[in-house]
């Protein structure tokens, strides 16, 4: 599995931020970015579990992706989460989620 300093930088990139602009929706130094991402093996630095946080809630990771303990990149949602998607949704996209659901069940 990664590490958090390369899932750090898989992140940034499939996003397709710079440095810059990941460190900005970080509030963190772009110099930050570069230490948290292993760019240089000797100035490598621990990232902080605050900050660990803060990319999982402002990216919608897992903790444990990011921390390269599983591969599964989006947290689970609970049941209570879905039920509020659900509900949020309207007539139609609520009918088009059953039949979705129903043609997943056939496929088992």
């Amino acid at each position: 599995m990664a590490s958090i300093n390369e899932r750090i930088k898989e992140l940034r990139t499939s996003r397709g931020f710079s440095v810059d602009e990941f460190a900005k929706i970080l509030g963190i130094h772009r110099s930050s970015v570069y230490r948290y991402e292993g760019e240089n093996e000797k100035e490598t630095r621990d990232v902080p579990m605050s900050l660990a946080i803060l990319i999982s809630k402002k990216f919608n990771v897992s903790l444990d992706w990011l921390g390269g303990l599983t591969d599964t990149k989006q947290p689970e949602l609970s049941a209570k989460e879905l039920t509020e998607v659900y509900f949020s949704l309207n007539e139609e996209a609520k009918k088009e989620l059953f039949n979705y659901a129903n043609y997943l069940k056939s496929k088992v």
